[in-house]
């Protein structure tokens, strides 16, 4: 884009242009809308679109007892939102007291039409301009008749029933309504300065800080008081408690002070510039009788700002226009696989994902293979066999993306079946997963056992699926088919938000294999997510490819980790009679594998309680930091959409409900 200053600079010869004009304060939803429309115009002319504006604002100049109305974007702003949204030449006008004279006749034969020669114009739907803003679209209408310009009027934009304008975004920011100023905006509100010396106050209570000098005077600061915001130095963004105020605790009389201390960070930025954007108003400014007072207060503000900035990141990632996906394979001498199943990955996937093989330390040659065969495939290899859960957990930490794209190495996917999954889980930011349709690769018509339609839970906390309970897999007949709500999503095919997975502490490491998606689902609901199924998107899993489904240490995983699971996840009230009753159904089940001689499997069922038994402390400590973990990372009330409130065991052997189509909707928890 190029930047002319009318007046100072000569203007191109320019020919059958796309003019938009306005303040443009603040490039709103509505500017963007505008602006959008301007350059698609201009690239159907396949002419330049010009984008003009005023210096001072015209609002300032005219009615100066008005004082500082508080700019939302400063010039240098503005010309990076404008050259974003693709504009070819901005042209800044000086509002002169001559220029605000012009008669709107002369406005648009000697201002207009003399220097920009346009082909289209397209204005806002207030469009004003000439001496006291007596011309409308009207007048512009009339030249169009009779063949000067294409005029084209983009009509309001409004949120909520709200109008949206830098007025209304005014107001909201003295309100402190960052929400709403964040949908107007589509973006978050932010200010620029240099770090200047401080007192060192902060450092003193273990909370250093920048102190910020606003760039520009005339932008707009939010009021006095606490905010979560988040920071930008050196094009690295990192999350930070921001204060706005006088400092009363410290002394009276102080002039205003802006100040940031950043989470997580220790470099020296004196003299830097950065830009502050808010997130979210957290309290005013308070005077405290002492430093130990607020020291107190900053300690608490630190614990709501951290649960405002993560709800932040979860929820903004649905408006991405374009997020940043990766597909992660994890691998463990599974070469037989990759070669099967990586290539319709790397087709159906590489347009709109990054894909990744993370190796838990192979000794069959798959990172040889992969290096080999698939240059675009990143591999990050571990140390050692870490097993699912742990797996995972350490190779997504070296992944940056805004959704993860878990992938059993045992599965087919093929058409597209991710976009399905991104359009579910942008559709609504208090989703967390989805997962597809998971039918089997060797009965392509039958579900699969692990995951099947979406992951279900009883009320004692054993797992079934639509389309799978017990032993008993349906036929897919397009009976569990559309976007629904589930409790949990198979760990062989899922879309989750990356942001929510680090934060809500990823698969539990000691899990190993088994169910550590079930507790990962848990956590999201408990902390007010939602987890979903899609099944216009399929994909086809070879099913115990990784651990054969008759094997009995898979038995032993799948009790001992669910027993882990609904010690983590249910409440104690519940727990005191949840664990008996399931203690008596496991023995039981125990029982029937050895009397059926499958004793080695019966033995591995007993095998888990011993170890939950024992492990019983431990329990109680990881049951009491998942609570901590979840309620520092709330982001509303507790789900238990696709809870069955009966027993499973029950529906199946007493009540003969072998599907879940038979089971009366009224049990689940909707």
């Amino acid at each position: 884009m190029r930047l002319i200053r009318f007046s100072k600079e000569q203007l191109p010869d320019f020919q059958k242009t796309v003019v938009t004009i306005g303040s443009f304060d603040g490039v709103h939803a509505g500017h963007q809308e505008l602006i959008k429309r301007a350059v698609q115009e201009a690239k159907n002319l396949a002419s330049p679109c010009i984008a003009i504006s005023f210096e001072p604002h015209p609002r300032i100049f005219l009615d100066p007892s008005e004082g500082n109305i508080g700019l939302l974007t400063t010039q240098e702003e503005k010309i990076s939102l404008l050259e974003e949204l693709g504009v070819d030449y901005f042209v800044i006008v000086p509002f002169t007291h001559e220029f605000s004279q012009l008669q709107p006749g002369d406005y648009i034969e000697s201002f207009l039409l003399k220097n920009f020669n346009p082909a289209i114009v397209v204005i806002g739907h207030d469009h004003r301009y000439g001496i006291y803003g007596s011309g409308d679209a009207h007048l512009l209408r009339e030249y169009e008749q009779v063949g000067a310009f294409q005029l084209i009027q983009v009509h309001a934009r409004s949120f909520q029933g709200n109008l949206i304008s830098s007025s209304a975004i005014r107001n909201s920011i003295k309100k402190n309504e960052w929400d709403k100023v964040r949908q107007f905006l589509l973006r978050n509100y932010r200010f620029s300065g240099k770090v200047i010396s401080g007192d060192h106050i902060g450092t003193s209570l273990g909370y250093p800080t920048a102190n910020v000098e606003v760039s520009d005077k005339l932008k707009l600061l939010p009021s006095s008081g606490v905010y979560a915001a988040k920071g930008k130095v050196n094009d690295r963004s990192y999350s930070g408690m921001l204060y706005i105020g006088n400092r009363p605790s410290i002394a009276d009389g102080l002039g205003q002070n802006i100040e940031i201390h950043f989470f997580d960070f220790n470099d020296e930025i004196y003299g830097r510039n950065i830009t502050i954007e808010i997130i979210d108003f957290i309290r005013a400014d308070i005077k405290f009788d002492s430093l130990e007072e607020l020291r107190s207060q900053i300690q608490a503000d630190e614990y709501f700002i951290r649960k405002s900035i993560f709800k932040y990141s979860i929820l903004d990632a649905a408006t991405l226009s374009k997020p940043k996906i990766a597909v992660a394979v994890l691998n463990f001498n599974g070469i037989e696989y990759l070669k099967k199943y990586l290539s319709p990955l790397v087709e159906h996937s590489s347009h709109l994902a990054d894909i990744y093989v993370i190796d838990n330390a192979s000794s069959d040659d798959s990172v040889g293979f992969v290096r080999s065969q698939f240059p675009m495939v990143k591999i990050i290899n571990l140390k050692k066999n870490y097993g699912f859960a742990e797996g995972y957990n350490k190779g997504l930490a070296q992944i940056k993306a805004d959704y993860f794209a878990l992938l059993n190495s045992d599965v087919l996917v093929n058409d597209d079946w991710l976009t399905p999954l991104v359009k579910t889980i942008q559709s609504d930011p208090f989703i967390l997963a989805v997962q597809p349709k998971i039918l089997s690769l060797l009965e392509p018509v039958m579900f699969e056992y692990a995951g099947a339609a979406g992951g279900l839970i009883d009320a004692l906390g054993y797992p079934f699926c639509k389309g799978r309970i017990m032993q008993t897999i349906e036929k897919d007949e397009q009976q569990y088919d559309g976007i629904s709500e589930v409790f949990w999503g198979s760990g062989a095919a899922l879309l989750v938000n990356a942001k929510a997975f680090h934060q809500l502490g990823g698969f539990d490491s000691e899990y190993f294999a088994h169910q550590e998606e079930i507790d990962l689902c848990w956590r999201m609901k408990r902390a007010g997510g939602k987890v979903m199924v899609n099944t216009a998107s399929r994909v086809f899993h070879l099913g115990g490819g990784t651990l054969d489904y008759e094997k009995p240490y898979k038995l032993y995983l799948n009790f001992r980790n669910n027993i882990t699971t609904i010690f983590k996840n249910i409440p104690w009230y519940k727990l005191i009679y949840i664990l008996p009753i399931r203690t008596v159904l496991d023995i039981v089940i125990a029982l029937k594998y050895i009397l059926t001689g499958k004793v080695l499997h019966g033995w591995y069922i007993i095998e888990a309680y011993i170890f939950s038994i024992i492990s019983t402390p431990f329990l109680i400590h990881k049951k009491e930091k998942t609570y901590a973990l979840i309620q520092r990372n709330k982001l509303g009330y507790w789900n238990n959409v696709g809870l069955l409130r009966s027993s499973i065991i029950a529906q199946y052997f007493l009540f003969g409900n072998k599907t879940v189509r038979k089971i009366n909707p009224t049990n689940f928890v909707r």
